[in-house]
């Protein structure tokens, strides 16, 4: 029969709508190279780690061999990556950070060498605008023993120590110093000896240790505060 309907006749039936198509599914993410091998090295290291926590709770042969299979090939990658960075670093010397602070004997003697005489030239320069000031206590034993080191580091570099006594009492090599006038509290004084760095003409104050310091840190540290950025001798 023609009856679609069957309140009524139709010679057709109608058609129904065409139904609303199913959302289609989202198209898989490209990953790039990089996302590709992060992903891929995450599977290795779980796999390993699975594989190893197997052989801990059921230290059988075959479990030992499977994890110790997988271990190796992780450490063949880390072994031909190893390899690879070091050619790397063989052919382009601006990666080498040997270069800046070398390991071996040799190239750290010549690097301290040409680092001290740096620093020896900069004192003897900064002598004019840069001096020294001396925080100590006259019954402070390492304050006494800093003394002389100060003492002579004016007398070979020309730069000056203006020492400051925290209880009015001198030193053999500064007999005379000049009480604190609240100079002290203000740069948060707790200890001494301390050493500090001014300079004369816009009263930048560096702070360069406190302690018994050598007159070799004194000098390597003025050079490092003066004349060097953040990390770059680092």
């Amino acid at each position: 029969m023609w009856i679609c309907d069957e309140d009524r006749f139709n010679w057709y039936c109608d058609v129904p709508p065409d139904a609303e198509p199913a959302d289609s599914a989202p198209e898989a993410k490209v990953l790039s190279e990089e996302e590709e091998a992060v992903a891929a090295l995450k599977a290795l290291r779980e796999d390993a780690e699975r594989k190893r926590a197997l052989a801990i709770i059921k230290p059988t042969p075959e479990n030992l061999k499977r994890y110790i299979v997988a271990q190796e090939a992780l450490m063949d990658r880390a072994s031909v990556f190893s390899d690879v960075w070091r050619r790397v670093i063989w052919a382009n010397p601006e990666l080498n950070y040997q270069l800046r602070n070398p390991s071996n004997n040799a190239a750290i003697q010549v690097r301290d060498t040409q680092r001290a005489r740096k620093a020896s030239e900069t004192l003897a320069g900064l002598a004019g605008e840069w001096g020294i000031f001396f925080f100590f206590r006259s019954d402070c034993p390492y304050c006494h023993r800093l003394a002389p080191t100060l003492k002579w580091l004016s007398e070979q570099y020309g730069i000056a120590v203006f020492p400051i006594s925290l209880d009015g009492g001198g030193l053999p090599e500064f007999p005379q110093p000049s009480r604190d006038n609240g100079m002290a509290a203000a740069l948060g004084v707790t200890v001494v000896p301390l050493v500090v760095l001014g300079n004369v003409k816009d009263r930048r104050l560096l702070p360069i240790g406190s302690g018994v310091l050598s007159a070799q840190e004194i000098v390597e540290r003025i050079y490092i505060l003066t004349q060097t950025r953040p990390g770059e001798l680092y």
